[in-house]
């Protein structure tokens, strides 16, 4: 059984939306609905950051583009670091009105949102080559959670609608301590959040601790635990953690997976259909934004760590096959966690990684080698981000998956 969001093959309709994007955003001359449309101030909560973050500057971007489409009828107010909602209040704010659009992260809320929540898992099914997670893996979360029916009921269950998804580069631990061997690893106590990190964690010998993000820098300089379970980008942006976390510990952990953006879903509904199309595409540029600045700020955290001289990279050589094998087994063994609206799991989870395989062939195809796990593949990998140019791989998930989201609207 394949499920239909990973058919590549265009329907007619879909070949017709795909000329709509193609020609690009409508003119002035067809904007009649215009005319009708209410003005309204957009409320957006963001607790991961401010405007400036990578997160923020890609919704920025996207709020500016339909602001300007809608000719200033729709303007937006933006709450940044948790300022009207915190992590675990967005998903209910949004649905309650408290706030029109908001970031949500699922495994978070794994009781509201048990399949996103068992769809993190899907993040252990990547390389950590940061290339290929972040646009490869980025681009099987974004069509995954636009068009996977038991979860976009389930989002609607909670009256918000998706629009969109994405996945960060791979997480690696950034420790206050030297790791180089198992028995370095032993009893070390690891910031893990969610199963699919803290099982690694295990694996490695390692105690997986619950730590509130907005406390983990403090956490770590005060030695309360040992080690950040997060992508390597917090050495210079976020919690900037290369003063209390000098030791960069590049094993390879799962990629948070589907960070997702939601909106009221009576606010989406109450938009015309030319809107909804246009923010449709706008939510897929948003994505490719925020893969190109995933690419950006791991490309400074290169810097500092090909440095040496504030961070020290730790040989993972022992711990890296380790963490494999675990990564392994948790995907090969997702199906039997799956929630009941989740129909043929099996099925889904070897099409979900047939899906990553695509992603990735696309990009080798474009000259991206997945990068091997040693330190000085690691690091020569960093060094090359700045000339990976994306817009290619961008449009080909126009091309093959846009047309059929504009389509279901």
């Amino acid at each position: 059984m394949k499920h239909a969001f990973f058919r590549t093959a265009l329907s007619a309709a879909a070949m017709a939306a795909a000329t709509m994007v193609a020609a690009g955003p409508a003119t002035a001359a067809d904007k009649e609905w215009l005319a009708d449309l209410e003005p309204q101030v957009l409320r957006l909560a963001d607790f991961s950051g401010d405007q400036n973050a990578n997160f923020g500057k890609a919704m920025v971007q996207w709020e500016e583009a339909i602001t300007e489409f809608t000719e200033g009828k729709i303007t937006f107010e933006n709450y940044w670091s948790s300022s009207l909602l915190g992590a675990l209040d967005t998903l209910k704010g949004v649905g309650d009105g408290v706030a029109d659009i908001g970031l949500i992260i699922p495994s978070y809320m794994p009781q509201e949102l048990p399949v996103g929540s068992w769809l993190f898992g899907l993040g252990a099914a990547l390389s950590g080559s940061t290339v290929h997670d972040v646009a490869a893996g980025g681009a099987a979360a974004l069509e995954t959670v636009l068009t996977f029916d038991p979860l976009i009921q389930e989002y609607a269950s909670h009256n918000v609608k998706v629009l969109q998804a994405t996945a960060t580069p791979a997480y690696n631990l950034l420790c206050n301590t030297p790791i180089t061997t198992l028995e370095d690893a032993k009893g070390k106590r690891a910031r893990a959040i969610g199963a699919v990190w803290s099982q690694t964690v295990e694996a490695l010998g390692m105690t997986p601790v619950s730590i509130a993000w907005n406390e983990a820098y403090e956490g770590l300089q005060r030695g309360v635990f040992d080690c950040m379970v997060i992508n390597p980008n917090q050495y210079v942006d976020g919690l900037v953690l290369k003063d209390v976390a000098p030791e960069y510990v590049p094993v390879t952990m799962a990629q948070l997976q589907a960070s997702t953006w939601v909106i009221n879903l009576d606010v989406w509904e109450s938009f015309p259909k030319e809107l909804q199309d246009f923010i449709v595409q706008e939510n897929v540029r948003a994505a490719y934004n925020i893969w190109k600045g995933y690419l950006e700020i791991e490309a400074k955290a290169g810097d500092l760590i090909a440095a040496g001289e504030e961070i020290h990279t730790n040989d993972i050589s022992e711990l890296e096959p380790v963490a494999r094998q675990q990564r392994s087994d948790y995907v090969a063994n997702l199906s039997e966690s799956a929630p009941g609206t989740v129909p043929d799991p099996q099925a889904f989870v070897e099409s979900y990684e047939e899906r990553i395989a695509y992603w990735t062939d696309a990009l080798e195809q474009q000259g991206y080698k997945v990068t091997e796990r040693t330190p000085e593949a690691i690091l020569e990998a960093f060094s090359g981000l700045r000339d990976v140019d994306l817009s290619d791989f961008y449009a080909k998930f126009n091309d093959e998956v846009t047309p059929s989201l504009l389509n279901q609207q």
